[in-house]
């Protein structure tokens, strides 16, 4: 059995399980199972085992030994080719659970129904710091219906749940019978065209209920992790594996290089957002090409940031060997394409089956030890006899990353690349890339070591090919590995905005025509994957980093930062327009982070609702952002902006209030607890209606000048000038207004700390940029 059919009879492997709780069977020998005639016992030892076999004759027209294998990998007698099922799905299956002795036959009788009525708990819930947390359940849903997946408890008897297994599952065989494609033996297309229909409707499901009710590693998960188990285990079916994690270096300092005047203007916006896709694309081209000199499939890769990779590959005589030549053949294309602006470092390290079960926390440092080391001699493998650096002398250079040599139109090929890049994700919310040394017409970009193709849709040589291929699905599930990518830009005449038109999609209603750059990430990310994982009896920490639960987090993580955030966006630019136009500028968001450009207060405003949205998906106060935000020119340089957003928000990660840190937003020097941000913009709008209002005695002018009597005092300072403010509030607003000037003496006269006073000055400058003197 070759590479091929492995991965496709591991990923299908426990279909069954979805299959069965389309029904209400419980008996282990039913006779509907024990019927269809695959071993020589004539039934399967369990009822999910004869659903998959069921699956394969029904749906896939299948019944040879690919079934055979898939479907048997719970006996014992098997021939070598089951086995290598039957082994990679203990394996993935001990990582998926807590409990090595656990007894699954008990346990059943136990439970009976359980596993019909139970839900995916959120991985989120469970993430321990100490904050108090609590069970959370996804609803029974495709993953492209999840729009506010983390809900509370869902408690639904057995005939409930069969309807809503029957209707998820129909709605998955209804995909599988439309174009008739899937139909026999695997080939690439039929591999990545069931890939992507897994992760559409099983990232919701539970692998196993059985042991308990509270099953955080979805069904797809566990497919996933057997089929890349198995996978390596057909190539050296031993009790060793290689993880390998490999990092791209000079990311930020990349995306920011642009050269920016008179000439670039028109490109800025549309560089920027091109330069983050092509740095996702040079990672994911790495990933593929060395899952490709392995004969692998997606489902090997663990994770993937989007500048980085962490890989699960064969323990063979020469894999460090062909890891090495591969990582030197990509670092010299990638010095030939950028000279030391990107490069590329790498680690690997042997685990055996324990230590995958496991993924002990020692074995992630010593990757993350390597690498570090690495990054000490990362071009070592460019210096030889022949090794120069070539002279720029006499050489026109880019006009808009002011590094390279020109090629066309001013610009270096690198940017022309770029400048595609973005029109093409720009102008197409759903595409598919391939990436392949094969040769098809409209190479995007030739990087050497792997080819980069994009399609509207796949091209009709690509499902009859037989040579394996690798594409990301953007925005789609047609097939391939799914990326859900927040790609949303304002756009006026089908043409991106640039900066000052972004900063008047608002009315002057909302004050000042400036530029608002909000930068965002999850707090402690790394030691959520590290130590936040506690699961296993005592907190066993030798548990914390399951690959499963690892690969399950990272997923719902990016689900919200690559998906969700986008509706967040048109729901916001809708609501401040009452228009169906969007005012933001995505520029970055995947992984744990983002950055967004657009009008300040819309900007004040969106960093609010996605700390509302996400702490509403997470349930978990253990899980946290913080945030920062820059307020400038719009025809100052945005790589200035986006460096002063990110000090701001080094200052929120800074922050620590009633002994907890972070989950702050930084904003004109002055943080704050997300936690009091809804009320400072409540207050915010009370004084904005003030100053809106024609008819209020208070100028705009008056309320700066109370403002600048409070600016830049300590405690003491700002004591002596409360007569004035008073003073001054009497003599603008006289009786008939009394309960606005109370108001305004309660905020701006009873303050008792430095942090007090800076933040009403603070919410006073804001009330102040977001307003237009009316009077």
């Amino acid at each position: 059995m070759n590479n091929l059919n492995i991965a496709y009879a591991s990923l299908l492997h426990d279909i069954g399980k979805f299959y069965q709780r389309t029904t209400k069977i419980s008996l282990l020998n039913s006779q509907e199972i024990a019927s269809t005639p695959i071993h020589a016992n004539g039934y399967h030892t369990h009822i999910h085992s004869g659903y998959t076999a069921k699956f394969f004759h029904d749906y896939l027209h299948l019944n040879d030994q690919l079934e055979k294998a898939s479907s048997g990998h719970h006996i014992n007698e098997v021939d070598e080719f089951d086995s290598i099922i039957r082994d990679a799905d203990r394996i993935a299956s001990k990582i998926d659970r807590n409990d090595e002795n656990f007894d699954f036959e008990e346990n059943h009788k136990k439970t009976r129904y359980q596993y019909i009525t139970s839900r995916l708990s959120s991985i989120m819930g469970n993430i321990d710091f100490g904050q108090t947390i609590y069970d959370s359940k996804f609803k029974l849903t495709s993953i492209d219906q999840c729009m506010n997946p983390c809900r509370n408890n869902i408690e639904q008897n057995t005939i409930e749940s069969i309807e809503e297994y029957k209707k998820l599952f129909t709605q998955f065989i209804e995909e599988i019978k439309f174009d008739n494609l899937l139909i026999g033996k695997p080939t690439p297309y039929k591999y990545h065209r069931m890939y992507s229909l897994l992760y559409k409707y099983t990232t919701l499901i539970p692998s196993s209920t059985y042991e308990t009710n509270n099953q955080t590693v979805s069904l797809f998960d566990h497919l996933k992790l057997t089929t890349a188990i198995a996978s390596c285990l057909s190539q050296n079916n031993c009790n060793n594996f290689y993880m390998l994690e490999f990092d791209v270096s000079g990311i930020q300092s990349f995306i920011y290089k642009i050269t920016e005047g008179s000439k670039t203007k028109t490109n800025i916006a549309k560089s920027l957002r091109g330069r983050s896709a092509f740095v996702t694309l040079i990672t994911n081209a790495i990933t593929y090409t060395i899952l490709d000199k392995f004969k692998l499939t997606q489902a090997n890769i663990i994770f993937n940031t989007g500048g980085g990779a962490l890989l699960l590959l064969p323990y063979l005589d020469d894999t460090e060997k062909i890891i090495h030549n591969t990582f030197n053949t990509i670092t010299k294309e990638l010095y030939k394409r950028f000279n030391t602006s990107l490069s590329v470092v790498y680690a690997i390290e042997k685990v055996d089956k324990f230590e995958l079960s496991n993924f002990k926390t020692e074995k992630a440092l010593a990757l993350k030890t390597k690498l570090e080391e690495y990054k000490l001699k990362k071009f070592y493998p460019l210096i030889n006899n022949d090794f120069c650096v070539e002279h720029l002398e006499d050489k026109e250079i880019c006009e808009l990353c002011g590094q390279n040599y020109v090629k066309k139109d001013h610009k270096c090929q690198n940017c022309l690349d770029i400048l595609n890049i973005s029109d093409y994700y720009t102008k197409h919310d759903k595409f598919t890339i391939l990436y392949s040394n094969l040769d098809y017409n409209n190479c995007l970009m030739d990087l050497g070591f792997i080819k980069i193709y994009f399609f509207e849709k796949i091209p009709h040589e690509l499902i009859n090919k037989n040579d394996f291929y690798y594409i990301d699905a953007v925005n789609h599930f047609e097939a391939g590995n799914v990326k859900l990518l927040a790609n949303l830009v304002p756009k006026e005449n089908n043409t991106i905005l640039n900066f000052e038109n972004i900063t008047k999609t608002l009315d002057k209603s909302y004050g000042d025509e400036k530029l608002g750059v909000l930068k965002m990430d999850v707090d402690n990310l790394g030691a959520i994957f590290a130590f936040g994982l506690k699961q296993g009896k005592n907190n066993d920490v030798t548990l914390q980093r399951s690959l499963s639960k690892y690969l399950t987090l990272s997923r719902f993580i990016e689900l919200f930062f690559g998906y969700k955030l986008k509706q967040i966006c048109l729901d916001l630019s809708k609501k401040l327009q009452n228009k169906n136009e969007n005012i933001f500028y995505i520029n970055y968001a995947g992984g744990d982070d983002l950055v967004i450009l657009g009008p300040i207060y819309g900007i004040l405003q969106l960093a609010n609702k996605i700390h509302i949205e996400f702490k509403e998906f997470v349930q978990n106060p253990n899980i946290t952002l913080s945030a920062g935000i820059h307020i400038q020119n719009p025809k100052k340089p945005i790589r200035f902006g986006i460096k002063m957003a990110d000090n701001a928000l080094e200052a929120s990660k800074s922050y620590v209030k009633d002994n907890r840190s972070k989950n702050a937003i930084t904003i004109m020097n002055s943080t704050f607890s997300f936690e009091e941000l809804p009320n400072i913009l409540n207050k915010i709008e009370t004084y904005r209606g003030y100053l809106n209002d024609k008819t209020n005695p208070l100028s705009r002018t008056g309320f700066y000048n109370i403002m600048s009597h409070m600016d830049n005092k300590t405690l003491d300072e700002y004591y002596s000038t409360i007569p004035i403010i008073q003073y001054s509030l009497y003599r603008q607003i006289d009786n008939s207004h009394e309960t606005l000037r109370k108001k305004i003496l309660q905020d701006s006269t009873t303050l008792k700390t430095d942090e007090e006073i800076n933040k009403q000055v603070t919410i006073m400058k804001l009330v102040i940029l977001f307003t237009r003197e009316v009077n």
